[in-house]
């Protein structure tokens, strides 16, 4: 309303200097075609004085063109005026009395013009009245201002279009300004107060499509949203990891309660309740150095580079998993040498993080397919299981921190839910991309797709 109000004014301000301008302007014309009216009537006068009298004269036809536009009287002291010459383009004559004939009476070869109001027409007159020196009276001689009047006109009416013109282009202007370009900087700064003050659901309101406003409202309501759905993503993360930290951390105190009361005396039991202590002392330092790496591949930091062959580390993985699960098949295809750049650690990290996770989601006796290969210019591995799959909903989630499909399963052989967003932001920072391809009954094929030189030269 402010902003509105101060358009008016400044609109009201505009419309003010254009009317005194066009005033200032249209008087000076008005002021200039007078003496323009006065320099003819100065060159008439001579030739009127010879043409007037008390009576009407026949006018010469070498002077029709003189006194075309002039009309001359002559003005007795009673205050009679008698029409001498009466222009062919000229109506009426001009309404002078004894007293203005006498206030403005000159000799001859002086000329003091002045203006009249006509008689018989609505035109004004400019005036010269001479003293007669044979006869009582004065002779009058009059031009019309018609013609200057109606140009002063035609400029007044021209220059209020031409304001009008430009104060509604200026309006029309001052508004699109205010709307699409004041407007949304007044709601965006609005909007930041409010949210400032806790109304955190406060948004911009929408702009026409394609205008700059419209971006500009779609770029601050979206980073808004981002930033919300960063913080409960935050929150959630927060709550997720005291959660996970909250489980050891639980037992361990419990343990260290149960010894202090006395009830660990028997040292077989103080052994076990001992080696639980390291148990969830382990996995709670697993999750916080899991959580450091999750930081430290958020904030970009380099990890080391070096060329890495990923078919031992395949086969590696594969040992590892029959040594867990001796009953279950697990087979190893893979090309060698499967060179890139990388490191060396976090990739064997990944490989680890996609097997261990098809180990703990599948039946036992469910085979388990570890595939490497070189294809457009990447170096492509794949973890598949025959298990039974993730529903979409699951899928969705399958990649954000301390997520777990199975919610009835124990944390205690479920894992901390860190190794897939551990493994995709790993990918990440190395240039590649993974994904997921899963459906109820289908299994899951986690495809890594990393970069490598050495296969684009291969595939040349």
């Amino acid at each position: 309303m402010k902003l509105r109000n101060r358009l008016v004014v400044g609109l009201a301000g505009v419309t003010v200097a254009f009317a005194i301008t066009g005033y200032l302007i249209a008087n000076t014309q008005r002021r200039y075609l007078t003496e323009q009216v006065d320099r003819q009537l100065g060159n008439v006068v001579p030739l009127a004085i010879r043409v007037g009298g008390n009576r009407p004269v026949p006018l010469p036809p070498e002077g029709a063109d003189t006194f075309s536009e002039v009309y001359i009287g002559h003005l007795d002291t009673d205050g009679t005026l008698t029409t001498v010459v009466q222009g062919q383009l000229t109506s009426g004559r001009p309404d002078v009395s004894v007293a203005d004939a006498t206030a403005h009476s000159t000799d001859p070869g002086q000329h003091e013009a002045f203006t009249a109001d006509g008689v018989g027409t609505s035109d004004q007159f400019r005036v010269t009245v001479v003293e007669r020196r044979d006869v009582p009276g004065w002779d009058i001689v009059a031009l019309s201002l018609a013609k200057a009047d109606a140009a002063y006109r035609r400029l007044l009416v021209a220059t209020g279009i031409g304001a009008a013109v430009v104060l509604s282009v200026i309006a029309l202007t001052a508004a699109w300004v205010l709307r699409l370009g004041v407007r949304p900087i007044n709601d965006v700064t609005l909007a930041a107060d409010a949210i400032s003050a806790g109304e955190t659901g406060r948004r911009v309101p929408s702009y026409p499509a394609g205008t700059e406003a419209a971006r500009l409202a779609n770029a601050f309501n979206s980073m808004l949203d981002q930033k919300e759905q960063a913080d409960e993503r935050l929150r959630q993360f927060v709550a997720d990891a005291s959660h996970e930290l909250r489980t050891p951390l639980t037992s361990i105190r419990g343990y260290a309660d149960l010894y202090n009361q006395g009830g660990l005396k028997d040292q077989e039991r103080l052994d076990d309740a001992m080696r639980r202590v390291s148990g969830e002392a382990e996995r709670m330092g697993s999750i916080v150095t899991d959580l450091l790496l999750l930081s430290k591949l958020d904030r970009g930091l380099p990890l080391e580079s070096s060329p890495v062959d990923l078919a031992p580390i395949l086969d590696d993985a594969a040992a590892d998993a029959r040594a867990v699960q001796p009953e279950r098949t697990i087979t190893v295809t893979t090309e060698h040498p499967l060179e890139l750049t990388g490191d060396s650690q976090r990739l064997h990290q990944v490989v680890a993080a996609l097997v261990h996770n098809a180990l703990m989601h599948t039946p036992p006796d469910t085979p388990v397919e570890i595939t490497g290969q070189r294809a457009d210019g990447a170096v492509v591995i794949e973890v598949i299981d025959h298990g039974p799959g993730m529903d979409a909903d699951t899928a969705s989630h399958a990649f954000e921190r301390f997520y777990r499909g199975d919610r009835s399963r124990a944390r205690g052989t479920g894992g901390s839910g860190l190794g897939l967003s551990i493994a995709e932001r790993i990918v990440q920072a190395h240039g590649g991309r993974i994904v997921l391809r899963t459906a109820p009954g289908e299994g899951c094929r986690f495809r890594v797709a990393l970069p490598s030189p050495s296969s684009a030269a291969a595939a040349q």
